[in-house]
């Protein structure tokens, strides 16, 4: 179990003034960080929100490390070992947190805005207001000292709406050796954190026919549109409600003629799953099915899989939202849990064994939506709860087994 330890109460105060006085301060950054356009086909601005995170750990003495991926990903990597004799003791923190959006450039869905006491915008809440929350906690550790006693790495992608296909290695190869983990996606709208996630997986699967006059031709041609609604409708009966298994075709494009017998048809399916076994029991159902051409004369191809394992709930894990729960009575806030069907980066830790927790960004509605919303002063509350979590955290003994 993990223990609390005492917190100064002079520094709890310094602390707690430090962050309520740069609100406005916060409020701004991230107006800069929303209003610059992150999406997966805007490589130059999610190269802006990087060099705006970055110079803010700059300033904090981090080392700053860009990783350069296959695509256009540039990713940033934040470290600061701690100072001192205690140094060797110093608990390890990993910090999560992406700065690509799932809004493209061409979105109408672009500006930041104040409507009394919510912000709206594109990111808003997943997850540029996170990675405000994130660095407002760290601040605040410094303004009081004691950022040195701490060993610090926090890795930022710029793929973790697309999965994080070129990040999740550099994700689990940091966090080997971290005492936990604190991902900062948006806080549930009842204020709670989250606990435990899905997996997630994403297919990509095409049928090849052959195109032929729809009049003349027909009987030439192989249908590739009516191949592949007998995969989908195979594919729809695998979702499992009792096992907590969804399964969505959530796009469909083929053909290109009304009178035209057509050729190709894509599309892409979405899988959650809560369990290890239920992702490789759906993956190799998906792969069964499209291993068999659905109609005569048919190719099939399909890309993809479970790209993020599942979170299943943990005692290291529960600990460590038990210790932040403790800490936030000791304010006054009653801080819920609660188990989501988003996937996550903290997937990826959570499933190494790592202690994690996620949703610590401020609390909002509507993420991938054109009302993505967060409640403004949670900025500033989050940022409160997690840097005294921090620093009321103390490593568990160690237990000898007789």
């Amino acid at each position: 179990m993990i223990l609390a330890r005492d917190i100064d109460p002079a520094h709890e105060q310094r602390l707690i003034a430090h962050l309520e006085a740069r609100e406005q301060a916060y409020i701004e950054r991230l107006r800069k960080l929303v209003d610059q356009n992150s999406g997966i086909d805007n490589p130059e601005g999610r190269l802006a929100c990087l060099v705006q995170l970055e110079q803010v750990y700059k300033l904090l003495g981090f080392a700053c490390e860009r990783v350069v991926k296959p695509g256009g990903m540039v990713h940033l990597v934040a470290r600061r070992p701690a100072l001192g004799k205690a140094a060797a003791d110093a608990p390890k923190i990993l910090i999560l947190g992406h700065f690509d959006t799932v809004y493209d450039a061409n979105t109408t869905f672009l500006s930041f805005t104040r409507e009394g006491q919510l912000l709206r915008g594109p990111g808003v809440g997943d997850m540029k207001g996170g990675l405000v929350v994130a660095q407002a906690a760290l601040e605040a550790i410094n303004a009081i000292g004691r950022l040195g006693e701490f060993d610090w790495v926090c890795v930022h992608n710029a793929d973790e709406e697309v999965q994080s296909p070129t990040s999740r290695e550099l994700i689990e190869q940091l966090a080997v050796g971290r005492d936990f983990c604190l991902d900062f996606e948006i806080g549930r709208k009842t204020g709670a954190v989250v606990r435990s996630r899905a997996g997630v997986g994403r297919y990509f699967i095409s049928v090849h026919g052959k195109a032929a006059h729809a009049g003349m031709d027909h009987a030439d041609g192989v249908n590739a549109i009516v191949g592949m609604a007998k995969i989908v409708e195979k594919l729809a009966a695998l979702g499992d409600a009792k096992r907590g298994t969804t399964l969505n075709v959530g796009t469909i494009h083929g053909g290109t003629k009304r009178n035209i017998v057509p050729d190709l048809c894509k599309i892409e399916v979405d899988v959650r799953v809560l369990t290890t076994a239920e992702g490789e029991r759906i993956d190799a159902e998906v792969r069964k099915i499209c291993g068999e051409a659905p109609i005569a004369n048919a190719r099939v191809d399909i890309m993809g899989g479970i790209g993020r394992p599942p979170w299943q709930r943990n005692t290291e894990s529960e600990a460590l939202v038990f210790h932040f729960q403790h800490v936030a009575r000791a304010f006054g806030v009653t801080l819920g849990a609660e188990d989501t069907g988003g996937g996550s980066d903290a997937n990826f830790t959570a499933a190494l064994g790592i202690p994690t927790i996620d949703g610590l960004g401020p609390i909002g509605e509507g993420p991938h939506t054109f009302e993505e919303r967060i409640e403004t002063h949670t900025i500033v509350e989050r940022a409160k709860l997690v840097a005294l979590a921090v620093l009321a955290w103390s490593r568990p003994p160690v237990l000898e087994l007789n």
